[in-house]
């Protein structure tokens, strides 16, 4: 699937009109599955593998979604001593789920070595000015090459760390994944944790009208379809301006979740 060309068409949490509570509902669902089936697992390589290459141990986070699965990867590191400050932030920012990721992060890692916090206004991932690690996970087949290519260029500029984290494309995830994520949306339905109108609305959008299920299911479709190759990676790393500064290495986790990673790690001067 490597040869076919990506193909860009529009998932429905990313329209302007989608309404901004099902966008959260969508976002929180997102985070369940890669609670349920312990992505973090494979997702914690690639980060593992660029803070042994020298990256920040400080981590900004972009496009964390209702808070993704980077404080998951950063229990994981924690239990194989390694440990890492996260900084969860997004163009629309879900503040009351950062604020809750935070909460459950100082009930499970205590130790201040590993901490979460959040950043409660808009941050553009083409155009960051955190200092650390940038990471994105699941998110980076959102951007059309010219944006994801400024995504990259921005890291270059500000000569700071980059890991992207998505899965490979493949016709197996293709045909088999939005099932499979369909199937984890109206089974976790009942046991995700919200506020009592927004679990009821949960309750009713998937099991009433079914429109949460129906969003899953075309959403990932969509998103295997536009996923960058390893190919595309390297032509898009290739034309950066002063990309012979970074380090990039670009490689696929082998495991059930299909994790291809891009890592870019700067060149001493």
């Amino acid at each position: 699937m490597e040869s076919l060309p990506r193909i860009e068409f529009v998932e429905l949490h990313d329209l302007d009109g989608t309404p901004a509570v099902l966008r959260t509902l969508h976002t929180e669902s997102i985070t369940t599955i890669y609670r349920l089936t312990d992505a973090a697992r494979e997702y914690a390589r690639p980060l593992a593998l660029a803070l042994r290459s020298g990256a920040d141990h400080r981590i900004v986070d972009l496009c964390a979604g209702s808070g993704g699965p980077v404080p998951l990867i950063q229990r994981r590191l924690h239990a194989s001593g390694v440990h890492t400050q996260v900084t969860l932030t997004d163009l629309v920012p879900n503040v009351p789920a950062f604020e809750r990721v935070a909460a459950g992060n100082r009930r499970r890692l205590p130790d201040p070595c590993c901490s979460v916090d959040h950043v409660p206004s808009s941050v553009d991932a083409t155009d960051c000015r955190l200092e650390g690690t940038r990471t994105i996970y699941g998110a980076f087949h959102h951007f059309p090459p010219a944006l994801a290519t400024r995504m990259l260029q921005n890291a270059v500029d500000t000569r700071q760390p980059m890991v992207v984290v998505d899965t490979k494309r493949s016709w197996l995830y293709v045909l088999v994944f939005p099932f499979f994520l369909t199937l984890a949306v109206l089974l976790a339905a009942p046991f995700q944790r919200n506020p009592l109108p927004r679990y009821l609305l949960r309750l009713v959008l998937t099991y009433v009208v079914p429109v949460l299920p129906f969003m899953m299911f075309w959403d990932s479709v969509v998103s295997f379809l536009r996923m960058y190759g390893r190919a595309e990676l390297r032509r898009m790393v290739d034309g950066l301006d002063g990309t012979e500064s970074f380090t990039w290495t670009i490689g696929v986790e082998p495991g059930f979740t299909g994790a291809q990673y891009l890592i870019g790690i700067p060149r001493s001067r």
